[in-house]
C-alpha cells in the first residue's frame, strides 16, 4: 500500500504531458484504432469514387475564388511555412524552448516523438491511398509550385493539428490550457482554409487530416509514456499509472 501511495505521488510529480494514462481513465487504443480505420477507409472509397470527387473539388473551387490580395498572400504563405523542411526546423526550434526553459529533456523529447511519428505515420496512408491532387485547371487561381505528390492526408494538416495536439498535452495542467487548445482550432482553420484555397488539397482531405492527428497523436503518447519513458528513469515503477 506504501509503495503504492509512492508511486502515486512520483507520478502525480510529473509533468502533465509525462504522465502514463491511468486504468481509471478511458482507454484512447479503440477511438485510435477507429480513426485510423475510417480514414484509411475513407481514402479509399474517396479515390475509387467520381461523384464525390466532384463534390469535393465544387469546395475547393469555392475556396479558390478567394485566393486573391491577403488572403491569397496568406495562403501561399501558410503552405511555405508548413512545408516539411520548414515544419522541421520549426519542430526542431520548438522542442530546444521546451528543453531549455523547462529543464526537462524527457518533456522535450516527448514532444518531438508526439508529433513526428503521428506526422510521418500519415505518410504510409498517403501511398497507400494515392489520391491525386485536384485538377488545377479546374480554377483561376494557384499557387507558384503546385505539388505532385499524393493529395490524401495532407501531411500540412496533420502537422498542424498535431503541433496543436502536443501544445494542449503539454499544458495539461496549465491554467491557460482553454486559450492553448482555442489557439489550436483557430490555426487549423487558417491552415485548412489555405490549403484547399490554394487548390492543393480537397476539403475532405484536411478533414481526414484532422481526424488523423486526433486519434493517433493520443495513441502515440500513450504508448510512448507507458512502454518507453519509464525505462529511461532508475526505477521505472515510479512513474508507471496505478493498477
Amino acid at each position: 500500500m506504501a509503495r503504492t501511495t509512492d508511486d502515486a505521488r512520483s507520478t502525480h510529480r510529473l509533468p502533465g504531458m509525462l504522465r502514463p494514462t491511468s486504468g481509471r481513465r478511458p482507454d484512447t487504443t479503440a477511438f485510435s484504432i477507429t480513426a485510423i480505420v475510417v480514414v484509411v477507409a475513407f481514402g479509399f472509397v474517396l479515390s475509387k469514387t467520381h461523384g464525390v470527387v466532384h463534390l469535393d473539388l465544387q469546395g475547393v473551387k469555392a475556396l479558390n475564388r478567394l485566393h486573391t490580395g491577403a488572403l491569397g498572400t496568406l495562403g501561399a504563405t501558410v503552405y511555405k511555412v508548413f512545408s516539411p523542411a520548414e515544419a522541421i526546423i520549426l519542430t526542431v526550434v520548438i522542442v530546444a524552448v521546451i528543453w531549455a526553459v523547462s529543464r526537462n529533456l524527457r518533456l522535450a523529447a516527448t514532444f518531438a516523438v508526439t508529433v513526428a511519428v503521428t506526422w510521418l505515420s500519415s505518410d504510409i496512408v498517403k501511398l497507400l491511398v494515392h489520391r491525386a491532387r485536384p485538377d488545377r485547371s479546374a480554377f483561376a487561381h494557384h499557387i507558384t509550385e503546385h505539388p505532385t505528390d499524393p493529395s490524401f492526408p495532407s501531411g500540412h494538416m496533420v502537422f498542424v493539428a498535431t503541433l496543436a495536439m502536443a501544445f494542449v498535452f503539454l499544458t495539461r495542467d496549465k491554467p491557460y490550457r482553454g486559450w492553448v487548445v482555442a489557439a489550436g482550432i483557430v490555426a487549423v482553420l487558417v491552415v485548412a482554409f489555405s490549403l484547399i484555397s490554394d487548390g492543393v488539397h480537397y476539403p475532405s482531405d484536411v478533414t481526414a487530416s484532422v481526424v488523423w492527428s486526433v486519434g493517433v497523436a493520443p495513441l502515440v503518447l500513450g504508448l510512448w509514456n507507458r512502454y518507453v519513458l519509464p525505462l529511461t528513469y532508475r526505477t521505472p515503477s515510479s512513474v508507471e499509472a496505478p493498477a
